[in-house]
């Protein structure tokens, strides 16, 4: 999130909340930690965005692992066709 898509969400739940409380301080206290817990959790999202294209990227097949056996079959329509 950019400074002005920031300022602009913050600015959006700041008049949302003039309009039920009146008190300016408990406005900006309200306002505060509704956008703390905004960033925290876009902040969480965009790590684990990051964490799971870092493990698309480096991803290493085990050389151990046993291979399906559909992944050996040709592909199309071939290999279902009886040989006559």
């Amino acid at each position: 999130m950019n400074k002005s898509a920031y300022q602009s969400l913050r600015w959006s739940v700041e008049a949302d909340i003039r309009l039920l409380v009146r008190d300016e301080s408990i406005v900006k206290q309200i306002t505060d930690n509704v956008m703390r817990s905004v960033l925290a959790e876009v902040s969480t999202q965009e790590v684990n965005r990051q964490r799971h294209k870092r493990e698309f990227l480096t991803f290493r097949r085990n050389p151990e692992a046993t291979v399906p056996g559909w992944a050996f079959r040709k592909p199309g329509i071939d290999s279902r066709l009886p040989t006559l």
